[in-house]
C-alpha cells in the first residue's frame, strides 16, 4: 500500500523540510519473516537530492541505526589495498555497470558485522530486481527487511 503524506507526518518530526514524502511498505516486494534475525534493515530509497542523506543522519541521530551507503562501501573496497573486489569493482564503475549483487551483499554483510549493531538503514540499494532477489539469497535468515522508504520528492 502507498501513502503520501507530508513527510512530517509520516516520520514525525525527522523531516527538515515538509517536501512531500512517498512511502511504500515492503510487504509485497520483501519477505518479512516472523523469526528473528541477526540483523534488521530498512532499505532507503530515491533520487538523487531527495534527502536520503539527511534523513538518514535524522534517524541515526534519533533512533540509532547505522547508516550504510552501498555505494560508498563500493567506492572505499575499490581504494582498499588488500580488495579481493577492488579491480572488479573498478571495471564496472569505469564502465557504467552496475556491480553484481554478491559483491555488494557481501560487502554490507561484512560492514553489518564488523559495526557490532543490530538495526540498518541501507541507502541505494537494491537498485533493480535482480539486487532484491541477490539480497534475498544471500540474507535469508540474517537480515530481515522491515520496511523501505521510498522518497520521491518534487523539486
Amino acid at each position: 500500500f502507498k501513502l503520501l503524506l507530508p513527510a512530517f507526518q509520516v516520520l514525525r518530526g525527522l523531516v527538515v523540510s515538509s517536501k512531500p514524502l512517498q512511502f511504500v511498505t515492503a510487504v509485497r516486494s520483501f519477505h518479512i519473516s516472523s523469526v528473528m534475525s541477526q540483523y534488521n534493515v530498512v532499505f532507503v530509497l530515491g533520487g538523487p537530492g531527495a534527502g536520503k542523506g539527511t534523513q538518514c543522519e535524522n534517524i541515526v541521530r534519533d533512533y540509532g541505526f547505522v547508516h550504510l551507503s552501498a555505494g560508498d562501501l563500493l567506492r572505499e573496497e575499490r581504494q582498499r589495498p588488500s580488495s579481493e573486489f577492488g579491480e572488479e569493482i573498478e571495471g564496472h564503475i569505469k564502465n557504467g555497470t552496475i556491480v553484481p549483487v554478491q559483491i555488494t551483499c557481501s560487502l554490507l554483510r561484512r560492514a553489518m558485522e564488523e559495526s557490532g549493531e543490530k538495526k540498518f538503514l541501507i541507502d541505494g540499494f537494491p537498485r533493480n530486481k535482480d539486487n532484491l532477489d541477490g539480497w534475498n539469497n544471500a540474507m535469508k535468515g540474517v537480515a530481515d527487511v522491515r520496511m523501505v522508504l521510498f522518497f520521491n520528492c518534487s523539486e
